[in-house]
């Protein structure tokens, strides 16, 4: 199924924007790149200053 939000073909999509904030916030990253895309900007817990630190890899 085609989520709304992130474009992408996924089993479960996200039903409203409340909805995709809360994937965003769990690091999920389709919705964390939709949300940004809606305004939301970054989350504080996903500092670019962490992604450097860890030397850009995802754990």
């Amino acid at each position: 199924m085609i989520c709304a939000f992130c474009q992408q073909d996924v089993n479960d999509p996200c039903h409203n924007i409340q909805e995709m904030q809360q994937r965003a916030e769990s690091h999920i990253d389709r919705c964390e790149n939709a949300f940004e895309r809606q305004g939301g900007g970054n989350h504080p817990q996903r500092a670019p200053s962490t992604d450097i630190q860890s030397g850009g890899r995802k754990n």
